[in-house]
């Protein structure tokens, strides 16, 4: 999956290459290898789909049985303490440890670097190991990743699998029916959704549950992670690793297998153009505000920063508290308008019903007339679906935009009480970067995920009741069908309008939720680059007057060359 463009960078750097050449430049090695190595696995072809979950719901033994052979341990306990990439060539491993270091692991003795009965607490430092093998699905770019699972007794695995989420480009979610999907599961979820091009639900060990359960299983994990996802989940795949990986039933296993292959070999290249633009962007930010950071810190006395950074930490933690106190007046803004929403609701449902029942009559005449009296049912029932999409479609189109309305006017102050706390955390050249703008920070920036009921269940009829319809007057047997679509129509219009409502509300939330995320991110953030400065700002105060106005002209350059690395998209995107 290798392009003309990336071959070309032989000749051209990447925009990730010169990345890799300022966070070197600055002292950010870590940084530095994470610009140069994204950019291999790029021009390569190579993109990352992350097996997450809890604890576990077998994860290993998924990733096992999609290439064919058991190269990952499994165990009783939790065992993976490490990220594990399993991607396409001869039968090897490699493990990358952070000192710097790469080992060559023997394929026997895999299990040392990545459980935690041979790797407790990842005392060896293992970063990342690499599994090679020759499986047909891995052979177009797709490289699976194993991730430790959330919710085990290693607190530390939760940190490592969250970590690896920037890079991830696509996730594989490995739910169960017992235990259900978990609050922490879908947090997780949630954070990977921001940044997958694509997103699998796999219900997995259905050879351990009875076809009841895992319908019950598969519905409750669709209705959970869509009430975190900004889209919707079009198929849960209900599988047994253990049985595919013995060659057992099938189940969705060929499904799944070929909804992967497909995702590799038709929507490869979107994947990897995605994570070049999210990595230029994750790594340009960083290092505009160390940059910033840095600069400013030179350019005051160094008593001042000293001062500065202490009364900084005191600050953040102070902002934190705040943060809290105005997340309790905002669930109660919140909940003033899912009462309104709600209210709103109340107001559209009777006369909508009644504007409904009237609109099916009118449908219905046109559909039912020379047709057989066996079909009236059926053509009612049609009829008042298609009354209902209007109907509802017409209250959503009306209280969405007046839905934003109510929630911008909510969250505004607390966004500029937000920035008064992020103005009291940093200092003046740094908060042209880390001010929430107004308009972006309190838009309704979840996605809706309203889904539309069909209830179908309510249009099933007995067999010696259409049975009686084909001895009953025609007319009887129209008016019966359209008693009968009037009652699924009212249940529908109900129905759906409060899912529209529920959605609005759900959404206010989780962009509520969001936000207060965010703040608390860019708090802690600047905290630890200030830090860093003034560490740098003293050695180089050290070195006399001439050294510091050296390294400003250096940072004000290294800045306009960033800047220009993130207004300047790189051209022959990979494709």
């Amino acid at each position: 999956m290798t392009t003309s463009a990336s071959r070309a960078r032989r000749d051209d750097p990447s925009r990730l290459e010169a990345l890799a050449s300022v966070a070197r430049e600055l002292g950010s090695p870590e940084l530095a290898l994470d610009a140069e190595q994204t950019d291999t696995r790029l021009a390569e072809g190579r993109f990352y789909v992350a097996c997450v979950g809890q604890f576990k719901r077998g994860k290993s033994t998924l990733l096992n049985a999609l290439v064919g052979e058991p190269v990952l341990p499994t165990g009783v306990l939790p065992v993976t303490s490490a990220i594990t990439v399993l991607r396409h060539g001869p039968r090897r491993a490699r493990a990358a440890l952070r000192d710097g270091r790469s080992l060559e692991v023997a394929p026997g003795e895999l299990s040392r670097y990545v459980t935690e009965d041979g790797n407790p607490g990842n005392r060896l430092g293992v970063k990342v190991v690499e599994v090679f093998v020759p499986s047909d699905l891995l052979s177009h770019g797709l490289c699976l990743v194993d991730t430790p699972g959330i919710g085990s007794v290693f607190e530390a695995n939760d940190v490592v699998t969250r970590s690896f989420v920037p890079h991830l480009d696509a996730a594989l979610v490995v739910v169960g029916a017992d235990p259900p999907v978990s609050g922490d599961e879908r947090n997780l979820v949630q954070e990977v959704a921001l940044r997958a091009g694509a997103v699998l639900v796999v219900l997995n060990k259905a050879d351990r549950s009875t076809p009841e359960e895992q319908r019950e299983g598969a519905r409750f994990a669709r209705e959970a992670l869509e009430s975190v996802l900004p889209r919707r989940i079009e198929r849960v795949y209900e599988v047994s690793a253990a049985e595919a990986l013995a060659g057992g039933p099938s189940r969705d296993w060929t499904a799944l297998v070929g909804a992967l292959r497909q995702l590799a070999v038709s929507s490869g290249g979107a994947l990897l153009a995605s994570a070049e633009e999210r990595a230029v962007e994750r790594i340009a930010r960083t290092l505009l505000n160390d940059v910033g950071v840095r600069r400013e810190v030179l350019e005051r006395p160094v008593q001042e920063s000293t001062a500065w950074l202490h009364a900084l930490g005191t600050q953040a933690a102070a902002a934190e508290r705040a943060l809290g106190d105005l997340g309790v007046l905002l669930s109660a803004t919140q909940s003033r308008l899912t009462g309104e929403f709600r209210d709103r609701h109340e107001r559209f449902l009777g006369p909508a019903q009644a504007r409904a029942r009237a609109d099916l009559g009118r449908r219905f005449a046109p559909k039912a007339r020379g047709r057989p009296k066996r079909r009236l049912g059926e053509l009612a029932f049609e009829a008042a679906r298609d009354v209902e999409r209007e109907i509802v479609e017409s209250f959503r189109l009306e209280l969405e935009p007046e839905a934003e309305r109510l929630y911008t006017s909510a969250v505004e102050r607390f966004v500029e009480l937000a920035n008064e706390l992020l103005e009291g955390a940093a200092f003046a050249a740094d908060l042209q970067m880390h001010r929430l703008d107004v308009p972006e920070a309190i838009a309704l920036r979840e996605r809706s995920r309203f889904r539309r009921a069909e209830l179908r269940y309510r249009t099933t009829r007995i067999p010696p009741m259409i049975a009686l319809d084909m001895v009953l007057p025609r007319g009887i047997v129209e008016h019966g069908a359209l008693r009968r679509a009037t009652a699924y129509l009212d249940a529908l219009v109900e129905s759906n309008s409060s899912r529209v409502a529920a959605d609005l509300v759900e959404r206010a939330g989780a962009s509520r939720e969001r936000l207060e995320a965010e703040l608390r991110t860019r708090i802690r953030a600047v905290l630890e680059r200030a830090r860093r400065a003034v560490s740098e700002a003293r050695r180089r105060r050290e070195d006399g007057a001439g050294a510091v106005a050296r390294e400003l002209e250096r940072l004000r350059s290294i800045e306009d060359a960033v800047g220009a690395l993130i207004a300047t998209p790189e051209e022959g995107t990979r494709s």
